[in-house]
C-alpha cells in the first residue's frame, strides 16, 4: 500500500521569495477568471469568447488560461513593463502552454493607448490598472482606444472597487500557505480622489517583503465609469455587482447584473460595455 506523503509547506523568505509568484497566489485566480469572462461574454453575445485582449496584463497568467480553455482560443497580452512580460513568458507561457497553444498567444510590450490591432472579441482592464489615469480626458482616451480595438458586438470589462472601508488608512492581512499577504491603504485625498496603496508580504522567519507593489491611482466611482464608457461609444453599459457572503460579510465571488448597488463597507464590481454591431448597409433603390 502506497504511503501518502504530506505536502510540504512552502518555505518563503524576503530574500528568496519571488514577488510575482506571491502576487499570483494571493490575488489572482486565473482559471476561475477565464471561465468567468467566457460565461459573461456568452450571456451578452450568445457566442463563446474566442479572442481576448488583456490590457495591463503583467505576467499574463489569465491570458494563458484563456488559451488553454479551447483549441480555437487566442489571446493578446499588452503591458508596458518588459521585465514583467519576460517573467510571464518564462514562468507562465512556457510551463502552462504546449507548443501549439503558444502560437495562439502574443505578449506585446506597448502602451495600451497605442494598440488597436488585431481586433478582438473582448478587452479586459483588470486589477484597477486603468486608475493610473487621473483625469476624465485621459481615461476617456483609453476607453475610446479599447472601443476601437473591439470587433462589432465586442465587450470591454473593467473591474472597480469602493465603499467607506477603502477610504480608511489601514492594512488588511490574509494568511496563505507560507506567507501573509498585506494590502495597505496608505493615503487618500477626498478632493482629488487620489489614493496610494501597497502590497507587502510577511514570512514565518519574521522577514517582510515591503512595498512589493505600490499603486498611485485615482479612485473612480461607478457613476463616472459608466458615463465615460457611454461617452466613448459603448452601449448597454452595465454593472456586475458581487454578492455578499452572509457568514463573513465579504464578497462571495458571485456577480449579478444590477442597476442599484448595496451599501457595503467595501465592494467589488465590474463595468461592462458593448460595442454596437455594424449597421446593415442600405441597398440602392
Amino acid at each position: 500500500m502506497a504511503v501518502r506523503r504530506a505536502r510540504r509547506k512552502p518555505h518563503y523568505t524576503a530574500r528568496t521569495a519571488d514577488r510575482h509568484v506571491l502576487y499570483q497566489l494571493a490575488v489572482q485566480a486565473p482559471e476561475t477568471d477565464a471561465a468567468f469572462y467566457d460565461r459573461w461574454f456568452r450571456k451578452y453575445t450568445g457566442r463563446p469568447l474566442r479572442f481576448l485582449r488583456e490590457d495591463f496584463c503583467g505576467t499574463a497568467v489569465l491570458a494563458c488560461h484563456h488559451v488553454k480553455r479551447h483549441r480555437d482560443n487566442r489571446a493578446l497580452g499588452v503591458d508596458l513593463h518588459w521585465p514583467t512580460l519576460a517573467w510571464g513568458r518564462i514562468h507562465n507561457v512556457k510551463p502552462l502552454l504546449d507548443a501549439e497553444q503558444q502560437t495562439r498567444i502574443e505578449l506585446r510590450q506597448a502602451n495600451v493607448l497605442d494598440v488597436r490591432t488585431p481586433k478582438v472579441d473582448a478587452v479586459l482592464a483588470l486589477n484597477f490598472s486603468y486608475s493610473v489615469w487621473k483625469t476624465r480626458d485621459a481615461l476617456r482616451a483609453y476607453l475610446e482606444n479599447a472601443y476601437a480595438s473591439l470587433r462589432p458586438g465586442g465587450l470591454l470589462f473593467a473591474d472597480a472597487w469602493g465603499g467607506p472601508d477603502v477610504l480608511q488608512q489601514k492594512t488588511d492581512k490574509t494568511r496563505h500557505r507560507g506567507f501573509v499577504y498585506e494590502w495597505e491603504q496608505r493615503a487618500y485625498d477626498p478632493i482629488s480622489h487620489d489614493i496610494v496603496c501597497a502590497i507587502h508580504f510577511a514570512f514565518p522567519d519574521g522577514t517582510r517583503l515591503r512595498d512589493a507593489f505600490v499603486y498611485e491611482w485615482r479612485l473612480w466611482t461607478l457613476a463616472e465609469l459608466r458615463e465615460l464608457f457611454a461617452e466613448a461609444g459603448f452601449v448597454d453599459v452595465d454593472v456586475l455587482w458581487e454578492a455578499t457572503d452572509q457568514k463573513t460579510g465579504g464578497g462571495n465571488g458571485v456577480f449579478y447584473r444590477t442597476r442599484r448597488g448595496g451599501m457595503d463597507e467595501a465592494w467589488i464590481a465590474i463595468v461592462v460595455g458593448r460595442k454596437p454591431e455594424r449597421r446593415p448597409r442600405r441597398t440602392a433603390r
